[in-house]
């Protein structure tokens, strides 16, 4: 006589679990993309497209003024300390520098410059080692460039980045 084999429940078979495991894998996958499209903002979606046109008509005039007297300024970092030399030296006790981090909105820097000398304005700033797209405003004229905090370089007139790419949303 021949023995009959034993069945095991099939929850206890590896084949079911094999075949399960691939579209619980995607529900998975599926939901955590759907989270980080919930809470992730688009940074191309504008939700003020006149103001910002504003802000680029305004960035002309500004770098057309900064154009006209003749500014340029000299950006360098050390230990912490930010500085920024200006040729010719302007009226400006204060003076506002933008620094967009290339990759994530909260690593833009806002610092206000304070006047130490004739053309020579200091704040302190801790920094990522990236290039940054460098705006430096004054009064009535703005200059632009980018910047790396291991080097110094030198902003102009002109609008947004060196690569003439509009200014960023806020």
């Amino acid at each position: 006589m021949q023995a009959s084999p034993v069945s095991t429940p099939w929850w206890r078979q590896p084949w079911p679990w094999a075949l399960i495991a691939l579209p619980a894998t995607m529900v998975v996958i599926g939901f955590t993309l759907l989270a980080v499209a919930m809470h992730g903002r688009d940074s191309l979606v504008t939700s003020h497209p006149y103001e910002r046109g504003l802000r680029v008509g305004s960035s002309l005039e500004q770098a057309q003024r900064a154009r006209q007297m003749g500014l340029s300024a000299r950006l360098s970092w050390h230990a912490g300390l930010l500085r920024v030399q200006l040729q010719p030296a302007p009226a400006d006790a204060l003076l506002h520098l933008r620094l967009r981090h290339p990759l994530r909105r909260s690593g833009d820097l806002d610092l206000l410059l304070q006047r130490t000398g004739p053309g020579v304005y200091q704040a302190t700033a801790v920094l990522d080692p990236v290039v940054y797209a460098a705006q430096l405003q004054g009064g009535d004229w703005s200059l632009t460039g980018r910047w790396r905090d291991d080097a110094p370089t030198t902003l102009w007139p002109g609008i947004g980045d060196a690569s003439g790419n509009a200014p960023q949303d806020d």
